[in-house]
């Protein structure tokens, strides 16, 4: 489990690709723009 967590940022070449890779990991997708994606971590 992580803790302690506060932000973190991650350049990626595919957003979309990135977006399934982390809801894979079990984070929860909060929500999106163009270029920019953020998850919870539960």
């Amino acid at each position: 489990m992580i803790k302690g967590l506060y932000e973190a940022h991650l350049p990626v070449k595919s957003l979309e690709i990135s977006i399934e890779f982390y809801r894979k990991l079990g984070l929860k997708f909060a929500w999106r723009d163009e270029d920019t994606a953020f998850f919870w971590i539960s």
